[in-house]
């Protein structure tokens, strides 16, 4: 798991790369840490040496993540979190749609997590998300460039009953250098009297 989510590697130019015609030199310092894990072990002599064309073949692919690895990774398959690792490795750009694909297969009824939010907009899902949340389990936005939920937790704030009063009871605090003692100020008021805080 460690490693799917930092990939770790370094390029060490003790170890370069064989294959820098079509592999980044990143890649290849990926490659040098992967197979200090049980079961990769000879992966690149593979991806260097004995399959070098096969892996160029399938690193080259639109979509490597439904396309079998090559040689000895085949069977990988039927252990597609081991197969994440290597997409994670040689091609990162394809993750997004790789753990959707392994979500989808590993998780019971997967696609009720993969595909939960498509017939909802900006609102909807804020308030099915809502319904995780109390006092004390708050809600966190994870977002993109230009993204704004702020319009959205405010409608949210209407519907309440009894509605959130938008001027005393919904205090937005814009984080910055400087708005630390603001912030923990507007928390405190907002566990002694009940209101929402955004950060």
């Amino acid at each position: 798991m460690d490693f799917l989510i930092n990939c770790p590697g370094k390029v060490d130019s003790s170890n370069p790369n064989p294959v820098k015609k079509w592999l980044p030199d990143l890649a290849w310092a990926s490659v040098l840490k992967l197979i200090e894990i049980e079961g990769f072990e000879a992966i690149a002599n593979q991806i260097g040496k004995e399959a070098s064309k096969r892996f160029e073949d399938w690193y080259n692919e639109d979509r490597p993540e439904d396309v079998a690895l090559p040689g000895d990774y085949r069977g990988l398959e039927n252990e597609y979190f081991k197969k994440l690792l290597v997409i994670r490795t040689l091609r990162p750009d394809r993750m997004t749609t790789a753990l959707t694909k392994f979500f989808t297969k590993a998780l019971p009824n997967g696609t009720a997590f993969t595909e939960c939010d498509s017939s909802l907009g900006a609102l909807g899902i804020l308030q099915a998300a809502f319904k995780d949340t109390s006092p004390v389990v708050p809600l966190y936005f994870i977002l993109s460039p230009g993204a704004n939920p702020i319009k959205d937790v405010e409608e949210l704030c209407k519907t309440q009953n009894p509605p959130i009063n938008l001027k005393t009871s919904f205090h937005l605090v814009s984080l910055g250098q400087g708005q630390e003692e603001n912030a923990f100020a507007r928390l405190e008021l907002g566990h002694k009297e009940g209101h929402w805080v955004m950060l």
